[in-house]
């Protein structure tokens, strides 16, 4: 009898919604009962597709210089960061009218990491005159800050605002003129009976997001109170997954590397580290990070990216700093970030390769290049506000450091600026 094909598909485009062809994989049905059918056979899915094409190009660039060769061009990140300031963002970066305190974020973070000097009192100045212009017309003109002019207040846009005027140095008074007592009536409001934070009064959801963006503006601002922690820490406790990693809320979420952060940030606040599986956290943490891409990941079997070498590297650098060791090669994570997101053709720091450069990616790229690059540790007091980095001998890396400042990883800001942020309200 002769072979017979049966057709196997493996991605439904009705059920993804994508438009990429489907995989059609012939099998044989064979007679000879000798033969014995696989259980596993290897499956052809956009994610191994897209996996294949960065490998090929990440080892392309691996083996196109000399790891001496190797460093951070300062000058071009200088040159793309600074056209912020000076030229209207093109039209293609409107979607992002609801993220305005987040851009202003990433750039100026950036700046002030690569050089304080970089982030000049002009640019300052703008910076602090456009954030409260956000809040102008509300009853309260110093926060809490919505995304864009009118728009509802947002916890993630008052995480953002307050960083961006951490940086600013208090030009002109700007700290001062936060109200605190609104925001902290404001965060009231939005805590949860189940210890979580909604992201918005009206329409917003509650996560491990909300949690951290509360905690943090909370702290930088010392409205850390009994009533405001109520609950958080049993909250948190529930998010973490069977994998080691924190999913967005308690049901049954997926482990992923920015609500694990935002999770082992505000534990870190709370100073309830202990509260958790340490060992699985470490492990699922260890896990994110490929031997041949040597970048990190943000889930199980998804690409590597190179904002995780901010959302899982912090964390990591958080629980160094707690005493619990390295979870990460460092090492493979400054070669993923040095050869595989930044790019001769174009200014900015990217996701992967293939991809092109963003403010986003530019941040939480440099901040994951600070932590390969440094040794975390607490020497006393209060665990968060004193998170502590040295930088690593210089002589241990193969090429010259990136000359970023230290960074405090728990707040993502550069730790003398939010030490200053810190004793102002104090």
């Amino acid at each position: 009898m002769s072979n017979l094909g049966r057709n196997a598909k493996f991605i439904s485009s009705n059920i993804l919604g994508r438009k990429r062809a489907v995989v059609e994989n012939i099998i044989d049905e064979r007679e000879d009962d000798d033969y014995i059918e696989p259980i596993m056979k290897e499956l052809e899915t956009e994610t191994t597709t897209d996996r294949e094409q960065t490998l090929h190009d990440c080892m392309e660039l691996f083996n196109s210089k000399d790891k001496k060769d190797a460093t951070l061009n300062r000058d071009f990140l200088k040159m793309y960061l600074n056209l912020a300031f000076s030229s209207k963002l093109p039209p293609q970066l409107t979607p992002l009218d609801a993220s305005q305190p987040w851009m202003l974020y990433w750039i100026s973070n950036s700046l002030k990491a690569l050089n304080p000097e970089w982030l000049t009192d002009d640019f300052k100045r703008s910076l602090a005159q456009k954030l409260f212009k956000l809040v102008e017309s509300d009853n309260s003109c110093g926060g809490p800050f919505g995304g864009g002019v009118g728009q509802l207040p947002h916890m993630a846009g008052s995480f953002a605002a307050i960083n961006s005027l951490v940086v600013c140095d208090n030009i002109d008074g700007c700290w001062d003129k936060v109200d605190r007592k609104a925001i902290y009536k404001w965060l009231m409001e939005l805590k949860q009976p189940d210890g979580g934070f909604k992201t918005c009064l009206e329409v917003g959801e509650t996560d491990t997001r909300g949690v951290y963006c509360a905690l943090e503006v909370a702290s930088l601002l010392n409205l850390m109170t009994v009533e405001l922690t109520e609950g958080v820490v049993e909250y948190l406790v529930k998010c973490q997954t069977y994998e080691g990693g924190f999913g967005g809320c308690s049901h049954e979420d997926e482990a992923h590397g920015g609500y694990t952060f935002c999770a082992v940030a505000s534990l870190a606040i709370l100073d309830k580290l202990d509260e958790i599986n340490m060992e699985k956290l470490m492990e699922w943490c260890s896990m994110r990070q490929y031997n041949e891409e040597r970048g990190l990941c943000g889930r199980s079997n998804k690409l590597v990216d190179g904002c995780y070498s901010y959302w899982v590297g912090a964390t990591a650098a958080i629980l160094e700093a707690a005493g619990y060791g390295n979870c990460i090669n460092k090492k493979y994570l400054r070669e993923y970030i040095l050869y595989c997101c930044q790019s001769e053709k174009e200014p900015g720091l990217r996701d992967k390769p293939g991809k092109h450069p963003d403010f986003y990616h530019t941040m939480y790229n440099l901040y994951g290049l600070a932590i390969t690059e440094s040794k975390f540790y607490t020497p006393s007091g209060n665990f968060a506000e004193n998170v502590t980095s040295t930088p690593v001998d210089a002589s241990l890396l193969p090429s010259a450091p990136s000359g970023i400042c230290p960074m405090n990883p728990v707040y993502g800001l550069p730790t003398k600026d939010a030490k200053a942020f810190f004793n102002h309200f104090r």
